[in-house]
């Protein structure tokens, strides 16, 4: 759901680092950072070094910068998009692309990019980043987030921009396969089931990661259509009153994303909780299905493995934690002067009505 707008073309509140200009190739080069502009668009096409995020997209256009600076700049339309931009010279260089995700309006880092003919792209990602994390302070982010590949080149510069990796995930994918048997134990999830998901998580996932992710029990609500081109659902298994194994799944044109949950205790009941989702999923269109396997569930990989799915990406997640301005309290003594203190009481109080001189008596003299 779309709440925010943006349509910032520069950050007036966003310091910019001291130093004279200097060539664009060099190690020192510092570029100008601001928010995207109407002017920068068509030079964002020439930006040819682009590094995809978040993997699995949320959405095909995740990480484009034209795409996303396009619903950032229009007028009258609400955007979740952030795109920096690096200019040398006046134009565009580099980009950053982020998404604000609610409930807490974190930031989420999508895209990153520099164009080929910039030798030195250290100065202008490791300013893109910085920038990045200001404005999102600037926003009230209490957290900005980053998925990367392992072996990706910009991890170098998430991690000296303060980003800390809490967790690695494995991207599995296969195509959909139909099939025709669902456990009865698997069920949708209703509206009711919010609360006992989330014990199940707090239960589950370690403590490092709950911190590192701050979510709450909203964050597991269903939206069936989620956007325009997403659709959302979830399925449980659960045994008595409990919860015991969740999967959710997000349904776009080009793929099923499925996530999952479950006891460990009750690990063999994750083939049927798949047997059940890919059931109702097989009665879709037939797209990619990729299903994400955190690195305290690798024992699931090998059952996704034997159903036809295989490896295609290894990354590691990040956090950021933006810092606000503390202000200390101030302390001061208050002297009241004799005369209006409350004088001690010489007799004990009565609650009984007053008399007909007393301004409190309910009598009328």
């Amino acid at each position: 759901m779309r709440t925010g707008s943006s349509r910032q073309t520069s950050q007036p509140g966003v310091p910019a680092r001291s130093g004279a200009p200097r060539e664009v190739n060099d190690s020192q080069f510092t570029p100008e950072v601001g928010f995207l502009g109407w002017s920068d668009l068509i030079g964002l096409r020439s930006i040819d070094q682009r590094r995809f995020l978040n993997q699995p997209a949320r959405r095909l256009s995740s990480g484009q910068p034209f795409q996303a600076g396009i619903r950032q700049l229009a007028p009258f339309l609400p955007s979740d998009d952030r795109v920096l931009v690096a200019r040398a010279g006046g134009r565009p260089v580099g980009y950053a692309v982020f998404t604000v995700v609610d409930p807490d309006r974190r930031w989420v880092l999508e895209g990153i990019g520099v164009h080929s003919s910039i030798g030195a792209i250290e100065p202008i990602w490791e300013e893109l980043l910085r920038v990045g994390v200001v404005s999102a302070g600037l926003e009230g982010a209490k957290r900005l987030y980053a998925k990367a590949p392992g072996d990706s080149d910009v991890v170098p510069f998430i991690r000296s921009s303060g980003f800390t990796p809490y967790i690695n995930e494995i991207v599995l994918g296969a195509p959909l396969l139909s099939l025709t048997y669902a456990s009865s134990r698997v069920r949708r999830q209703h509206r009711s089931d919010v609360w006992a998901i989330h014990q199940l998580y707090m239960a589950t996932v370690p403590q490092p990661v709950q911190y590192a992710e701050a979510l709450t029990s909203h964050h597991w609500d269903i939206n069936p259509r989620f956007s325009a081109s997403v659709m959302q659902a979830g399925w449980i298994v659960d045994l008595g009153n409990r919860v015991v194994a969740y999967s959710r799944a997000e349904s776009r044109p080009d793929s099923h994303v499925l996530e999952f949950i479950i006891d460990p205790r009750h690990g063999e009941l994750f083939p049927r909780l798949v047997a059940g989702v890919f059931a109702d999923l097989a009665s879709m269109a037939p797209r990619q299905v990729h299903v994400l396997v955190r690195g305290y569930q690798q024992e699931f990989i090998r059952p996704l493995l034997d159903r036809g799915f295989s490896i295609q990406l290894e990354q590691d997640l990040h956090v950021k934690y933006t810092t606000a301005l503390a202000r200390a309290p101030v302390a001061s003594v208050v002297n009241f002067p004799q005369e209006v203190k409350e004088p001690a009481g010489k007799r004990a109080p009565t609650y009984l009505n007053g008399s007909s001189r007393d301004p409190a008596s309910g009598s009328i003299g």
